[in-house]
């Protein structure tokens, strides 16, 4: 519309009519309660008055206020030009001599307008609006819906732009294969059933839902699992009295299908239900959601998913290919009759084919998406690696340190075995903790049974574990002597190593000779650990000393090093840095735990994983209270006292060691950040780690409780730490 061509069609003013019922209309004042109090509100029973006139093909509409109206005024608040032959609208602003877009209900009108449901229009002009719009009704609403049905227009052309290319390629997709239905029921839903008849004697035959013939049965239970005597498929007994309607879980489903840029990887999601009373003829429903086109090489294009498209319409809508790095589970079965033509071609230089051999489910998209990243996963579908196949997929960011030469293109050299290594591999459905026992016995030079290695697997023991022992024993002693002791102690294979390690760890302190097998062998392990035990907390602090400084030369030095990082004195608390092993030892001593005495807190400290700091009163400052252990941002591990416990004081002292944990969060370095992510790394994966073995806590207030679930609980993260940049060029 050309503006200066619409203000030159005149204006219209307030009729006689018009001011004469706004005259008779005085505002009416309305109060409500709500939850909030009383709320007043003006009103009339006439909101708005109307003008309208078509005028050079254009129909022109003035808005009068019943307020102005009132004390005389007869000019307009809003003039309206709609061109219908161009289905266009503006409107101009008489106030502020300005011209708007919105639509009537967005214009900025006075709240009476809304509280009045009557708007004042003559009848003729009522229908004059109905006659140029050529819609149901007259007058504002007329108006309103005629603007609402352009806007809807012009969303609708602006949508297209952005559709139109994601149909013109979703065009390409093939219709479904004649026998997908059947496929479907059969294969894709994996879920099947026997129902039989409960009876006190035994139900002899039952309905098997996925030959569909009726069966003989012997001895059935209700939800118990079995196979079909006829068909040989897994199945469900289901009693048909106790049943009900019976519902399988929504099953993936996958169609791959060559097509004009590649091939098209389609997901379904499927279920079937059987209606109690009637379980012969089950209600089965699957839908497709998901569409993602490779090109010719298995190269990702573009991905659709169907749903609701910006409230307006259900469609396909692009979105984002499957990140490698997903934790879901989308596996499902795959259609395979169409597989052979694409595994020529498309699907020649990925393994797809290889790994559908061995697994009957898997999520493809997910598997090209690791493959990209890790492209070493053709190797292992195509030597029928399934359970390497299987993590990759679940973990692919830390998978390559399993590779020994990732550049090698043989599968032999990228293992770092040989090929009788391989075949136990294969034979033995081994995953990656299985393939690093092989590559420890290429190493060692020492053949080790697949019992033992198998074993160590499933208790998730690797050869870095046992490293302590390793140079007096064997792995099949080792693997003797762990099950023996588990037998007798009845710890858990993790608990056995812990003890076992600690026990050598204090016969060295001792000077005794931990080469002796009597020694590194011992029968009782838990008993002799308790007695060494006993024993260290009595021996010469400067002998035991010496001892760790020989094995972690750095912890002094490092102790003295971040003195001044971490030092720090309250009101009523004190934050001290040890200087010497000595004090570590004593405090331990004193307290009664365990940090003078195990050599994981020496390995910390030595690594700069961890630092031992004292928490101290500042009135006494010399005698042991709790003992803390710090992560180099700050973040606080532990914090024990007598025998490992936490007293009520403790909640006073933490608000104490917030206000630490600030004030050294201005003195910690890039260099300090850094140490605190590894360590922040190490802390989860050793957490993570004894939640899988169940490691629990035999002694003291805490027996019985998860250590994991204690040391999580006790651990105070350094927020401000995290929360502080990174100097640039700091120290």
């Amino acid at each position: 519309m050309r503006k200066k061509e619409l203000l030159k069609l005149g204006n219209m003013s307030a009729t006689a009519k018009m001011m004469q019922t706004a005259e008779a209309d005085p505002p009416q004042r309305t109060v409500y309660r709500s939850w909030s109090g009383e709320h007043a509100y003006l009103s009339y029973q006439y909101g708005l008055y109307m003008r309208c006139q078509v005028i050079q093909g254009f129909l022109k509409t003035a808005f009068f206020l019943p307020e102005y109206l009132r004390t005389g005024g007869r000019k307009p608040v809003y003039e309206l030009y709609i061109d219908k032959e161009k289905g266009e609208f503006l409107t101009y602003d008489q106030i502020t001599q300005k011209w708007r877009t919105a639509k009537l209900d967005m214009l900025p009108w006075p709240g009476y307008v809304y509280h009045s449901e009557k708007k004042w229009i003559s009848p003729q002009e009522y229908s004059l609006i109905r006659k140029y719009l050529g819609g149901e009704h007259g007058g504002y609403r007329g108006l309103l819906e005629y603007q609402l049905k352009i806007r809807a227009e012009e969303l609708k052309r602006c949508h297209k732009k952005e559709t139109d290319p994601w149909d013109l390629e979703l065009e390409q997709t093939p219709e479904l294969p004649k026998d997908w239905d059947r496929w479907v029921s059969k294969v894709g839903i994996t879920e099947n059933y026997i129902f039989y008849q409960y009876s006190r004697k035994g139900a002899k035959t039952g309905y098997c839902t996925f030959c569909e013939k009726d069966v003989a049965v012997r001895n059935p239970r209700n939800n118990k699992t079995g196979h079909c005597p006829r068909c040989r498929h897994e199945i469900v007994y289901k009693a048909i009295g106790k049943a009900g309607t019976v519902v399988t879980e929504y099953n993936n489903m996958y169609l791959m299908q060559r097509c004009e840029d590649g091939f098209i990887l389609r997901e379904f999601k499927g279920y079937r239900k059987y209606p109690k009373g009637n379980y012969r003829n089950p209600e089965r429903s699957s839908w497709e959601v998901r569409r993602a086109i490779y090109n010719h090489h298995a190269e990702p294009r573009n991905a659709y998913y169907w749903g609701m498209y910006k409230q307006s319409e259900a469609r396909w809508i692009r979105t984002g290919f499957c990140s490698p790095g997903w934790y879901g589970d989308g596996s499902g079965r795959v259609y395979g009759k169409t597989l052979p033509t694409l595994g020529a071609r498309e699907l020649r230089c990925t393994g797809m084919i290889e790994i559908l051999q061995d697994k009957k489910e898997i999520d493809p998209e997910k598997y090209l998406a690791v493959l990209e990243c890790i492209p070493q996963l053709e190797l292992l579908a195509k030597a029928h690696l399934p359970a390497l196949v299987t993590e990759c997929m679940g973990n692919y960011y830390g998978f390559g340190k399993a590779f020994q030469n990732p550049e090698s293109g043989s599968l032999l050299k990228l293992l770092g075995i040989d090929s009788q290594q391989l075949k136990r591999l294969r034979e033995n459905k081994g995953g990656r903790q299985f393939l690093e026992w092989l590559q420890y016995e290429k190493a060692t030079g020492k053949c080790l049974p697949d019992e033992a290695v198998a074993w160590f697997c499933k208790e998730n023991i690797l050869p870095e574990r046992l490293r302590f022992i390793t140079d007096r024993m064997s792995i099949v002693q080792i693997y003797n002597y762990i099950r023996r002791q588990m037998r007798e102690t009845r710890m858990k294979s993790s608990e056995v190593l812990t003890t076992w390690s600690d026990y050598l760890s204090m016969a060295c302190r001792l000077k005794m000779d931990t080469n002796d097998a009597i020694i590194y062998r011992v029968r009782k392990l838990r008993k002799r650990h308790d007695e060494l035990a006993e024993l260290c907390g009595r021996k010469e602090l400067a002998v035991r000393a010496g001892e760790v400084l020989e094995k972690y030369p750095h912890v002094e030095d490092i102790c003295q090093e971040i003195t001044e990082v971490y030092g720090y004195t309250g009101k009523d608390y004190v934050v001290v840095v040890p200087s010497r092993i000595e004090e570590i030892m004593e405090e331990g001593e004193k307290l009664h735990h365990c940090v003078g005495s195990s050599d994981r807190y020496w390995e910390r400290m030595e690594r700069r994983e961890s630092y031992v700091l004292f928490l101290r009163r500042t009135s006494k400052p010399d005698t042991p209270y709790y003992t803390l252990e710090i992560e180099p941002d700050g973040t606080v591990r532990q914090k024990r006292t007598m025998y490992d416990r936490q007293n009520k004081d403790i909640k006073d002292a933490e608000k104490f060691l917030r206000e630490w944990q600030k004030v050294i969060s201005k003195r910690i370095t890039a260099k300090e950040r850094g140490l605190a992510e590894k360590s922040r790394i190490l802390r989860n994966q050793e957490f993570t780690q004894m939640r899988e073995n169940q490691v629990i806590i035999h002694t003291g207030d805490l027996q019985g409780r998860l250590l994991a679930d204690v040391l999580m609980k006790d651990l105070m993260e350094n927020k401000e730490a995290l929360a502080e940049p990174v100097l640039a060029g700091a120290a």
